[in-house]
């Protein structure tokens, strides 16, 4: 069975890794959310996600903080297609979702293209 939670090793946590994902990772765009995407294969296949909500866009930090809950919240619902293609390939996905609109979305709407995101993440090819 499969673990229903959103843990701290799905979390990119470390500047290096920041840095790696955003130099050599690809861009995907599913509005209202860009990604940058890296798959390497590995030993230890998992996927891990950072998520950000600029101040420029939402200035309320209440609001910054609920829409980042709904994101984790739509990635923890659908991440099963993400862990198949991680255990399937021997690799490990690493991937940021930046949030682009000046409006909080509902949850209905951002879960949907939190399911295109995933989808066109799992099409990707490792490097």
């Amino acid at each position: 069975m499969v673990e229903e939670r959103f843990s701290k090793k799905n979390r990119i946590c470390l500047k290096d890794e920041i840095d790696l994902l955003f130099q050599d990772g690809k861009k995907i765009h599913v509005f209202p959310l860009l990604s940058h995407v890296l798959i390497q294969k590995s030993d230890a296949p998992n996927f891990s996600v950072l998520i950000s909500v600029p101040k420029k866009r939402i200035k309320k930090a209440h609001d910054r903080n609920r829409i980042k809950r709904l994101i984790r919240e739509a990635i923890r619902k659908n991440k099963h297609p993400l862990i198949k293609k991680t255990s399937e390939e021997g690799c490990r996905v690493q991937f940021s979702i930046v949030y682009l609109w000046d409006e909080i979305a509902e949850y209905a709407n951002l879960e949907l293209q939190i399911q295109q995101l995933i989808t066109k993440i799992c099409a990707q090819k490792p490097v």
